[in-house]
């Protein structure tokens, strides 16, 4: 090696050096970074949830991840068996049939948040979408069992069952669920759930779907619905739920009580 190169590979060598303990020394000021590695999961990948046929479902939907594809007006209304769409049978009922979490939903709407579109026909779809998810989100609502089967609106609406049936609601117990809720809230902080569904690989597959529902086995298995069965589904898409599950791994909770039987 001639002494130009020598010279050459030893300014080259220490640059390098020097680029190393910088780096060591931002990472232990600053914190290390950790870069999420892509998950090795196999399966479809997981739906997103939100939208819905009607803007009132939309919020709802939004709000808590529901599939558009399962969680419809039914969710609101006692519809009668009829060969119309739901949407269409749903309003062809004068006076509309309100069940108890409807009900609810609709006084806190237009009593408390958006007043004065009370007086409208078909006032449902004159709210702005963003009054009906302040709604969704009104502490009172969401704290109420509407249906009195020992579950809170919030957490049925959170684990896939719907809040205005009694005969719907989560097959784990109530108090393991309301922990659940407490520890993904913590983990959540000021973060939002869109981009958590978006950014983070470890819930984009998650592992096969044997009855082909859409929802993976090990997230029926987290909400206690049958993974054998097409018609036993929670109503929750399956990203949402896939989110909850890897906040609650993250936070330490053992894997065997998340996927365990309820």
């Amino acid at each position: 090696m001639t002494a130009k190169k020598g010279k050459r590979f030893l300014r080259t060598f220490v640059l390098i050096a020097l680029a190393g303990v910088a780096a060591i020394a931002l990472a232990s000021t600053f914190g290390v970074i950790r870069v999420a590695t892509p998950s090795r999961a196999s399966g479809p990948i997981t739906g997103i949830g939100g939208g819905g046929a009607t803007p009132p479902m939309e919020a709802l939907n939004d709000d808590f991840g529901l599939s558009s594809a399962r969680s419809n007006c039914t969710m609101c209304h006692e519809v009668r068996a009829s060969r119309m769409d739901i949407v269409s049978a749903t309003w062809a009922q004068q006076p509309v049939h309100f069940n108890q979490f409807g009900a609810a939903y609709r006084n806190v709407l237009f009593q408390e948040v958006a007043p004065k579109y009370r007086s409208l026909t078909q006032r449902i779809f004159a709210v702005p979408l963003q009054l009906k998810k302040a709604a969704a989100e009104w502490p009172a609502l969401r704290r109420s069992d509407s249906d009195e089967d020992g579950y809170s609106n919030e957490l049925e609406l959170m684990f896939g069952s719907m809040p205005g049936r009694r005969s719907s609601h989560p097959a784990r117990p109530a108090a393991q669920l309301e922990r659940w809720r407490k520890i993904i809230v913590r983990q959540l902080g000021a973060r939002q759930f869109a981009p958590l569904e978006l950014v983070d690989p470890r819930v984009r597959r998650v592992g096969p779907d044997t009855d082909g529902d859409r929802v993976p086995d090990v997230l029926e298995d987290f909400v206690g619905t049958d993974p054998r069965r097409h018609a036993s589904v929670p109503l929750v898409a399956a990203r949402r739920l896939a989110v909850y599950r890897q906040l609650l791994l993250d936070a330490g909770v053992s894997a065997a009580e998340i996927d365990g039987q309820p």
